[in-house]
């Protein structure tokens, strides 16, 4: 029989303020899983405009080095409130951390980001 395990909803962002230049959450360990998915979430009371993205590392010892996953677009953030998943299908790193970049010196609100992820297999 195969074997699925879920580890649900971890937040390594919850309820950080937009207008902050740059938001970078808390580092989650992946090299584990075989499927890892990202929701950001945000609400506030006008507009909001701002970049998200999710970097990777590999290494073991602190400071790590970070990169940006390459999904080839940049994922903008606009409106007053909404949602936005990131599916990562092929884990080829040990870290990963989901990162806020405001375009717009007018941005508030509040950002939350989740992490969801699965290994498959027998």
């Amino acid at each position: 029989m195969g074997r699925k395990n879920i580890v649900y909803d971890f937040k390594p962002v919850v309820d950080e303020d937009m207008s902050q230049v740059q938001i970078i959450g808390k580092e989650s360990i992946v090299a584990q899983h075989d499927t890892v998915t990202y929701e950001a979430s945000w609400a506030g009371a006008s507009a909001i405009n701002g970049d998200i993205s999710i970097e990777y590392s590999r290494d073991e010892q602190e400071p790590k080095t970070w990169h940006k996953l390459d999904f080839g677009t940049t994922m903008s953030l606009d409106g007053a409130s909404g949602t936005h998943q990131l599916i990562i299908t092929e884990i080829g790193f040990k870290f990963l951390r989901p990162v806020y970049d405001r375009t717009d010196a007018g941005a508030a609100g509040l950002l939350n980001w989740s992490i969801f992820a699965t290994n498959k297999g027998a």
